[in-house]
C-alpha cells in the first residue's frame, strides 16, 4: 500500500485569503457586512496556518486544539454576521434613512456565503479522521466522512486520502443542495456541522433574496 504524502497548507491559506480580500476591499458604501470580527479572526487563522506551513511537517499535537478553537470562533463570527444581516433586513429601514440597495444586499449575502463555505470546509478538513496529518498516518482514526474513493479501490489510486479541495467541494454542495452529495457524514459532530451550515445558508438566502426581489422594479 502506498502511503499518501502530508498535505500542503497552501490551498487552505489561499481559500482564506480569497474570502478576506473582498471583505476589506469592497467599499463600505457597497456592503452591509460582515462584522469586523470575521476578517480579524480570518487574519489570525492565516497567520497560524502560515506558521504551520513553514514547519513543513506534521502539526505539533499542542497546536491542534488552537486550530480547532480558532475555527470554531470563525464559524461563530460568521454565524453572527449572517444573523446580523438577516435582522437588518427583517427590521426594515428606520424613518428618514435610505433602504439598502439590491446591490448591497447581494454583496453582503455573497460575502457571508463565501465565508460560510470556506470556514466549514476548514473545519471538516481538520475534524475528519483526526485532521490532515492523522489521515495519512499508519493507523488513522475512524473517519467522519465516507468518500466514494475510500470504499472502492477501483476508482482511486492506492493510499488515496481526501484533501482540502474535497472538503471545499463538500462544503459548497452543502449550501447549494442542503444535503451531502459527494461524501456521507458518519459522525454526530459533522452531521451537526452540516445541518448548521445549511440552516445559516437557507435563512440568509430566503430572507435576503426575498428582500432583493421586492426591490426589483415591476
Amino acid at each position: 500500500m502506498v502511503s499518501p504524502k502530508h498535505e500542503t497548507y497552501f490551498w487552505p491559506l489561499l481559500a482564506l485569503v480569497v474570502v478576506i480580500v473582498p471583505q476589506v476591499a469592497i467599499p463600505a458604501r457597497l456592503r452591509l457586512g460582515p462584522i469586523a470580527l470575521v476578517p480579524i479572526v480570518e487574519g489570525l487563522a492565516v497567520l497560524i496556518l502560515l506558521g504551520i506551513a513553514a514547519m513543513r511537517g506534521p502539526v505539533p499535537a499542542k497546536a491542534r486544539p488552537l486550530i480547532l478553537t480558532l475555527l470554531w470562533v470563525l464559524i461563530g463570527a460568521n454565524t453572527t454576521a449572517a444573523g446580523r444581516l438577516v435582522i437588518q433586513v427583517m427590521r426594515g429601514t428606520p424613518h428618514g434613512q435610505h433602504p439598502p440597495s439590491a446591490t448591497r444586499l447581494l454583496i453582503a449575502t455573497g460575502l457571508v456565503l463565501a465565508t460560510n463555505v470556506v470556514t466549514f470546509a476548514l473545519m471538516y478538513w481538520q475534524l475528519d479522521s483526526g485532521g490532515p496529518d492523522a489521515r495519512v498516518s499508519e493507523h488513522p482514526p475512524y473517519p467522519d466522512f465516507q468518500f466514494p474513493q475510500t470504499g472502492d479501490d477501483d476508482i482511486a489510486p492506492p493510499g488515496w486520502s481526501p484533501r482540502f479541495s474535497d472538503y471545499l467541494y463538500v462544503s459548497f454542495n452543502n449550501i447549494v443542495t442542503f444535503a451531502p452529495v459527494d461524501a456521507l457524514p458518519l459522525t454526530t459532530r459533522v452531521k451537526f456541522l452540516m445541518a448548521l451550515q445549511s440552516v445559516i445558508s437557507l435563512i440568509v438566502l430566503v430572507v435576503v433574496l426575498a428582500r432583493v426581489i421586492s426591490l426589483i422594479p415591476t
